[in-house]
């Protein structure tokens, strides 16, 4: 009796061996396809699953970013076999299709990043599009970058703003921003700075009102600003701008007022207290020549 017709003859039996074949290797084929704890099953990958579980991709499978043929698979499961590695030797490569496949197609249940002031700056205004990965994958399935991230191109007095201002670059820089673009303005500033608390000195809502804080302050370091004769370029050739011990703007003039205040003056002249009531210096002695 040829193979034939045993199967002609045995349908039902053929079938039901099909079923108890068919449903094992499909649950197999899908808990190892699409169950990210079967990753688990290695011990190298310990630490990625709980840094994956603990991130916002963690409804997402493995496979929907880390793509790998059947050929690559088979040869992975081999390595963990027979060569049992104590480390994980192939680093990740993801192509930034893989990210803009959910990042850039328009769907709102996912952060549309093309339009953002950080991205279009970084990543679609390029002639040679870096890596997606190059930002979001230096952290073990911690997708936010971290600040030295920054750092590798942005070296200009940023290991002074992190040292002194303790503050993550995109505070100030809001990244993801669609309104107005990288380089923050005046109002950003004003949302810490709103009452000067940190310098301990008024901000009148009418001193320097039309100038951009980055003009008198580098905003990445704390305590410096830029010469006030700068821009105040008048004749400071005679009167009491000559004198030596007015030679720092900031002994006569609070910073963020417009307007000398008369305490300055009193702190050194400290014998004319009395002199001229409350009216300031200014009234009577001039700073012209």
């Amino acid at each position: 009796m040829g193979i034939f017709d045993f199967l002609k003859r045995n349908q039902k039996l053929v079938v039901a061996a099909l079923l108890v074949l068919a449903v094992p290797s499909y649950f197999i084929y899908d808990y190892t396809q699409h169950n990210p704890r079967f990753c688990t099953t290695c011990h190298l990958m310990s630490d990625a699953y709980e840094t994956w579980d603990a991130s916002a991709m963690h409804d997402l499978n493995c496979h929907k970013c880390h793509e790998s043929d059947m050929i690559e698979s088979l040869d992975h499961v081999r390595e963990v076999i027979f060569e049992n590695p104590d480390t994980v030797t192939k680093l990740t490569e993801i192509d930034n299709k893989v990210c803009e496949d959910c990042h850039a197609n328009n769907d709102p249940q996912w952060l549309q990043v093309s339009n953002t002031a950080g991205h279009k700056v970084h990543i679609f205004t390029q002639e040679e599009e870096p890596e997606c990965i190059g930002c979001h994958g230096i952290q073990l399935h911690v997708f936010e970058p971290p600040e030295e991230t920054c750092y590798e191109c942005h070296s200009v007095d940023h290991e002074a703003a992190s040292e002194e201002m303790n503050v993550h670059c995109v505070v100030c820089h809001e990244f993801t921003a669609t309104e107005h673009e990288l380089i923050p303005p005046r109002d950003d500033c004003l949302r810490c700075h709103e009452s000067q608390q940190t310098m301990g000195v008024s901000f009148p809502s009418a001193a320097h009102n039309n100038t951009a804080c980055d003009n008198c302050h580098n905003p990445h370091v704390e305590e410096q600003h830029t010469e006030c004769v700068e821009c105040h370029t008048e004749d400071l050739g005679g009167g009491l701008h000559a004198a030596p011990a007015h030679d720092d703007c900031n002994n006569c003039h609070v910073p963020h007022s417009s307007e000398p205040m008369r305490a300055g003056c009193l702190s050194c002249h400290t014998d004319r207290t009395e002199h001229g009531g409350t009216a300031e210096c200014s009234l009577c002695h001039g700073f012209g020549a």
